[in-house]
């Protein structure tokens, strides 16, 4: 019996059913496990909020996550499978990762089906830190990394996912990982109705620590009588007087309700950062609230952030898919679309997987079919034939498996048309994000007949925007140039016209742009050279160039030699 069950949802979309809590669970999870670990790209689970409000909102009916044995191997090769939510709650307890505690992580041997307890101490998982407050669970008998991510470490550190990946993973393993959206990516939470100011009020009181002076009551609303006895994270005790009910929580994370609880706590304790012994009062707290506020806007009104979703994801998910890694977008909440949209190279082609799709309740169906109708898939590109940029894509193959065979097969080896064989232009990709459909890339550029010249760029348009991102970050990322030739648009080539439409038409445009040799040598690229940066796809511009660039580009003035190509055409503007 086939896993996935397609679900009549969008027409171009491949939105499936798939049923992992009934029936022959080991199966289930073993080919869902297939499925994820043998993806090079991008898929969407779309976990099941009503079996885990059924199951009172424990690890064991959240959302399920495979767990590899350490000496396993999946077609030869070892796989070791990273998850990152911000509601994984490691900090609450000792046995934060029992089946019975409250958690989103539903952690799943492959070979048995049976839940593997995660709490430090069990199971050979240990526990760790980065940055300024994620909090990891990692093992020696798994090949599993459990990080309690942080939408503030994530939102000011470019390298966070990427980083934490990289120090876990081993060499000649593929990584698998499982990602949450909301308050883990996403400044929102669609599944609850929280924006990031409420996000951000709930991550804080997650390292919030309440210090009883002395054992004490406490009563909030109708809700029973909690005996607070000793030291625990405000989020926690918060959950244990909610006992479960959302409409309380809901209502909570508003500024006003917040700071009266907290003055309800602090008559009878101290409130202050867990790992830190110092303590702070409400009015501290909500300074310190308010400074990452605005530390969050700063970056989103520059373009460091792309509709709320933290640059630290794209980053990650380029590095990834370079690799041909698996990454898997696994939420609760309705927002994975916006996310897909806005990640993927090609959003028709990613599958969507709806857990246990029959359960669910009606708000929760409507809410999963109306993301896909609020923003409209891009138009798919037409197809040219007789294009003449045949072997783009085959010299960047070649020179990144290095192949050795005669001189035709050679890294960096590309047919000059007369039987000889010439050093091919530094070739990279470039991928501009537009605000909105209407703003244009703000570059003029010049018809030839191998693509478009890049002739002059505007002020405050999208590429100088793009640009600054690119060299603010470290290292600094590619950008695009005078001289510059745009050969592809949205894998449309050949055809000038129709890729300057192309341009127009896209909210995210991908260029394959060649830098001819007598700028690149001038800039500080020497080619041939393997480039190994292993972050060089940053969320606006990714590298696939094999030539090695500088840190730091030295400065210089040149004048424009002729071009060597022959226009076609004058000029125009994207």
């Amino acid at each position: 019996m086939d896993l996935l069950k397609p679900l009549q949802i969008h027409p171009e979309l491949p939105i499936s059913n798939i049923d992992l809590f009934n029936g022959d669970t080991l199966s289930s999870l073993q080919k869902y496990f297939e499925i994820c670990s043998q993806a090079s790209d991008l898929l969407v689970t779309t976990s099941c909020f009503a079996e885990w409000k059924k199951g009172k909102s424990t690890n064991g009916t959240a959302k399920v996550i495979p767990a590899v044995p350490a000496d396993s191997k999946v077609r030869g090769q070892a796989v070791r499978v990273f998850f990152f939510d911000d509601n994984i709650n490691l900090s609450l307890s000792a046995s934060s990762g029992a089946q019975e505690t409250k958690g989103i992580c539903n952690l799943r041997d492959i070979t048995t089906a049976k839940y593997v307890d995660f709490s430090a101490g069990c199971n050979g998982f240990t526990c760790d830190s980065a940055y300024r407050h994620t909090l990891i669970h990692h093992s020696s008998k798994y090949n599993n990394v459990l990080v309690q991510a942080n939408i503030l470490d994530a939102m000011s550190n470019v390298d966070y996912f990427s980083s934490i990946v990289s120090k876990y993973c081993q060499k000649g393993e593929k990584v698998l990982v499982f990602m949450d959206v909301n308050g883990t990516i996403l400044w929102s939470d669609s599944i609850m109705g929280h924006g990031p100011n409420e996000i951000l009020l709930g991550t804080m009181f997650m390292f919030a620590e309440v210090r009883p002076r002395k054992p004490f009551e406490v009563t909030w609303g109708n809700q029973p009588t909690i005996k607070v006895e000793k030291r625990q994270m405000v989020k926690q005790l918060l959950n244990d007087l909610a006992k479960g009910d959302n409409d309380i929580l809901h209502e909570f994370w508003q500024r006003n309700v917040c700071e009266r609880f907290m003055n309800m706590l602090m008559r009878d304790a101290d409130l202050g950062w867990s790992g830190h012994e110092a303590t702070f009062s409400s009015q501290e707290f909500f300074s310190v609230h308010s400074g990452y506020m605005e530390s969050l806007r700063k970056q989103d009104s520059k373009g460091a952030a792309s509709h709320g979703i933290a640059t630290s994801w794209f980053r990650c998910l380029s590095m990834l898919q370079r690799g041909r890694h698996a990454i898997v977008i696994n939420s609760f909440g309705m927002d994975t679309y916006k996310v897909v949209l806005r990640s993927a190279r090609n959003a028709r082609r990613v599958l969507h997987m709806a857990v246990n799709f029959e359960t669910w309740s009606e708000r929760d169906t409507t809410k999963f079919q109306q993301q896909f109708e609020a923003e409209a898939l891009p138009q798919p590109p037409p197809r040219f034939a007789g294009c003449g940029m045949g072997g783009i894509v085959d010299i960047i193959s070649c020179r990144q498996l290095q192949c050795a065979g005669n001189e035709a097969d050679r890294p960096c080896a590309v047919s000059s048309g007369g039987g000889g064989f010439e050093v091919p232009d530094y070739v990279f990709i470039y991928v501009v994000r537009k605000p909105s459909q209407d703003v244009t890339l703000g570059a003029k550029v010049t018809h030839l007949d191998v693509g478009l010249e890049v002739a002059e760029i505007f002020p405050k348009g999208a590429i100088e925007s793009s640009n600054e991102v690119n060299k603010s970050l470290t290292p600094p990322a590619e950008v695009i140039r005078i001289g510059d030739i745009i050969r592809e648009v949205n894998e449309i080539s050949g055809d000038t016209k129709a890729m300057v439409e192309e341009c127009k038409r896209c909210m995210n445009v991908s260029l394959v742009v060649a830098r001819p040799l007598r700028l690149s040598n001038q800039m500080g690229f020497c080619g041939g050279a393997q480039y190994t940066d292993p972050y060089d796809e940053e969320l606006i511009v990714t590298t696939v160039s094999t030539c090695r660039r500088t840190t730091h580009l030295p400065s210089f003035k040149f004048e424009m030699p002729p071009s060597p190509h022959h226009p076609t055409d004058t000029g125009g503007q994207l």
